[in-house]
């Protein structure tokens, strides 16, 4: 049953009343009116599906009505009711505009089937026209769709200005258009132009970065010429969040830009910034190859198609992955000292070693002869240390490596960040494993050579630290002191509020040594286990090192594991806090005599961590 919106109009107040009622009980929304002025000020105001209405009244008759109600609203439907059987009455209410004719008395019932019957008309009507213009715009989406593919499909970049300017005209009905696309030093350099345009009035330059560009660049959407171009609308393309171009449309042959064009242009403007940006990288690959043909490894034009595929990857699907920056820091000294030839082995084994430590998935390249990149999907921070330690492992044991060390050092220095931990676009990432590498320079670990002591010497190696056999400088974020009662203590302490505050994010503690003291204190700072139950799988875990019967009774925590070393006499003077976590590192070491080493140099700690795992079989991460 359809049901609608109906005015009753009659100069018959008993009528009014009965044709009210009845349309009203059977579910209609009705209004009524006693004349045909009152009916179309009722008209003005309210939008009605159905008007019902006497023929003969006083002043404006019911045809009147009709004709002037069809007149402002031609989808209204009409029905007339009269008190007189006239067929030139009936004739003219038809021509009028009436669906149907009754004669009074009218039964109610009768009424509301007929009612009912024009207002399912009307909304069939309502429904066909509804139709027609889902049809219409659906098929100008796909038209525009159509033509948006043509431009994909181009990946010529002198083509590809030709066909999206053609298209960007054909969309809009513009009778010239012009084209600027990014170069080399990141200006937008007029392309191409075509139709009625004044050449002289277009600059051949645009900084996208200037005050007036910016803003209206970025935002994407169609605005107006900041330069005397006459009637046009400039179209910014924009591909991940980048400007890498814009367009001028000109001269609409009728009338002007309106939004249906400013949709179309916008439309088939992004479909343009994707083919532009393709266009670029196919060219890239065209001239170099997938691969440097020294050392196998990917060139940048494809790592930063596949890294733009990750990106995509990980920000639809919340995942993380890791960018891996590797610089050979003396690449030059090598050349030299060690000769062309067995340089040029070692670092195409170099490049190997990295690979084979990888997974298929995994994409190394060349980005200069000093300096690669390592992508690692699905890879979060402690995974990509874990390749860092593995990849620095590898490449010692190469022949080619361990040739060129015998006359002169290879340093080899290698910085990770992670998406989206550190940042999340590429400048990000490359920022923070660049300022890692830095941080690895200027780490102890490079400064007292500490890599060439044995992967297990974790012992050798805190004894080297406490010993101070090694300077370090002021500028280091390490330090030796004498020994305070309440340093081991406050150090697990202040480790267990870390993991605390975020029982997810990834990080161990190791606390090793004879004693208890400070356990008790490190066990209440730990998340409370209801907690830590809660939190899922909590990702951060916490080992005591140490021999049996340290203390009275176990530690009962779900983040705590007790590792029993029983035997290991170095426990009785020794004891360390090493932290390692996403957010932070940290390192305290005590030994005989009072004396205490801490830091917070991340590559120290790391190694610390390293070593200790080798030492002991631990679980690695």
């Amino acid at each position: 049953m359809a049901t609608g919106r109906i005015l009753v109009v009659d100069d018959e107040r008993l009528f009014l009343e009965l044709f009210g009622r009845a349309l009203a009980d059977a579910g209609h929304a009705t209004r009524t009116a006693s004349s045909a002025e009152e009916a179309l000020a009722l008209l003005a105001e309210e939008r009605f599906e159905l008007v019902v209405t006497d023929i003969v009244m006083p002043g404006m008759d019911g045809v009147a009505l009709v004709r002037e109600a069809k007149r402002r609203d031609p989808e209204l439907e009409a029905v007339a009711v009269t008190g007189r059987e006239d067929v030139r009455l009936a004739v003219e209410a038809m021509k009028a505009g009436c669906a149907d004719f009754l004669t009074k008395p009218v039964e109610p019932g009768e009424l509301v089937l007929v009612a009912e019957r024009a207002l399912g008309r009307a909304q069939l009507r309502r429904e066909h026209s509804q139709l027609v213009s889902e049809n219409l715009d659906l098929t100008r989406a796909q038209a525009l769709y159509r033509q948006g593919l043509q431009i994909l499909s181009t990946l010529d970049g002198e083509r590809l200005q030709d066909v999206a300017l053609s298209v960007l005209a054909r969309v809009t009905d513009a009778q010239g258009a012009a084209l600027w696309t990014a170069d080399e030093r990141g200006g937008l350099q007029l392309r191409a132009y075509r139709g009625v345009v004044d050449r002289a009035a277009l600059p051949a330059r645009i900084d996208p970065g200037g005050a007036e560009w910016a803003e209206p660049l970025r935002g994407g959407a169609p605005f107006e010429a900041p330069f005397g171009a006459g009637e046009a609308v400039l179209v910014p393309l924009v591909a991940d969040d980048e400007p890498v171009g814009v367009a001028l449309l000109s001269d609409r042959a009728a009338g002007s830009f309106g939004a249906e064009q400013h949709q179309a242009a916008a439309t088939i403007a992004d479909f343009t910034a994707i083919a532009v940006k393709n266009a670029r990288r196919f060219q890239a690959v065209e001239r170099v190859g997938l691969r440097d043909r020294e050392t196998g490894a990917y060139n940048l034009a494809y790592f930063v198609d596949y890294a733009g595929k990750e990106f995509y990857k990980a920000r639809r699907y919340a995942r993380s992955f890791s960018l891996v920056v590797l610089s050979l820091d003396n690449a030059e000294q090598m050349r030299k000292e060690a000769g062309r030839e067995p340089y040029r082995r070692a670092v195409r084994d170099l490049v190997a070693a990295v690979t084979r430590v990888g997974r298929d998935a995994d994409i190394l390249a060349k980005v200069s002869e000093s300096e690669y990149y390592v992508l690692l999907p699905e890879t979060d921070h402690f995974g990509a240390l874990m390749f860092l330690r593995r990849a620095v492992e590898e490449v010692r044991r190469e022949d080619a490596i361990q040739r060129v060390e015998e006359r002169c050092p290879v340093l080899l220095s290698m910085g990770a960040a992670t998406f989206p931990k550190d940042g999340e676009d590429f400048d990000e990432l490359l920022h923070w494993a660049r300022a890692r590498i830095q941080e690895q320079r200027g780490s102890l670990v490079r400064r007292l050579h500490l890599d060439d002591l044995d992967p297990a010497a974790f012992w050798e190696l805190a004894d080297l630290l406490l010993s101070g056999a090694g300077p370090i400088p002021e500028s280091s974020p390490s330090a030796r002191a004498r020994a305070d009662g309440d340093l081991l203590a406050a150090a697990q302490r202040e480790a267990a509020r870390e993991i605390a505050r975020d029982p997810r994010a990834r990080g161990m503690l190791y606390v090793g040594g004879q004693g208890g003291r400070g356990l008790s204190a490190l066990v209440q700072a730990l998340p409370a286990g209801d907690a830590a139950a809660r939190a899922g799988d909590p990702s951060a875990r916490v080992y005591l090192l140490g021999p049996r019967g340290r203390d009275a009774a176990p530690v009962l925590h779900p983040l705590v594991t007790e590792v029993y070393l029983d035997g290991d006499k170095r426990f009785a003077d020794h004891a360390f806090v090493l932290f390692l976590s996403e957010h932070s590192a940290y390192a305290l070491l005590a030994g005989p005599g009072g004396r205490v080493f801490h830091t917070s140099d991340a590559p120290l700690v790391d190694a610390l961590v390293a070593k200790l795992q080798h030492l002991y079989d631990l679980q690695p991460l």
